[in-house]
Order: C-alpha cells, then sequence, then structure tokens
C-alpha cells in the first residue's frame, strides 16, 4: 500500500484527516511515511502510548520539526473510543476491498 491508495475517492483516512486537523506536516517531504508508519502503528496497536508512537515513528525524519503535531495527530487518534476506532477501520478496508477488485 502507498500513501496514494490509503484512502480512495474524495474521503481522506481518518490518519490523514487527523494530520491535516493537527497541522503536523509542514514541506511534506515526510509526510507520507509519517502518515504510513502511524496507519501501520494504529492497525497494529490501536491505543499506543506516546512513548511507543516515538518508538515506531523514530525511524522517519522530519526536517521541519513537526513532530510536536504528528504525537498530536497519533495521539488523538488513540484517544477514540474503540467503537470509532474499529469503525474508521472497518470503514477503510471495505474500501480497500472494493478497489482492490
Amino acid at each position: 500500500m502507498t500513501i496514494e491508495g490509503l484512502a480512495p475517492g474524495n474521503e481522506l483516512d481518518p490518519v490523514q484527516q487527523a494530520f491535516l486537523e493537527n497541522q503536523a506536516f509542514q514541506c511534506g517531504y515526510c509526510t507520507p511515511g509519517m502518515i504510513m508508519a502511524a496507519k501501520a502503528l494504529l492497525n497494529s496497536n490501536p491505543h499506543p502510548t506516546e512513548d511507543e508512537v516515538r518508538d515506531y515513528l523514530s525511524g522517519n525524519i522530519c526536517r521541519c520539526g513537526t513532530y510536536k503535531e504528528v504525537l498530536a495527530a497519533v495521539k488523538d487518534l488513540a484517544e477514540k473510543p474503540l467503537q470509532a476506532a474499529e469503525k474508521d477501520l472497518s470503514a477503510w478496508q471495505s474500501r480497500n476491498m472494493k478497489a482492490a477488485n
């Protein structure tokens, strides 16, 4: 999966939306990698601690220093009630299954 296939159509993936709402980007150079890494983390651990997020994203370098905003975006998603997170994940999986067919 690439950033281009994350959210088919005109709808943003919840991770993309959280990055937008938290202004977790500047130049955009690191944004695709950060979003994809955050998506992978949240798929495997929907409610990570801040230390887990920092560790998981540690391989991504942001030249502009938007780490605080990226952490805020992931924190917002991690604090969502489990039902909302599962609903988002289910909708995302459904869209991707349709796109793959």
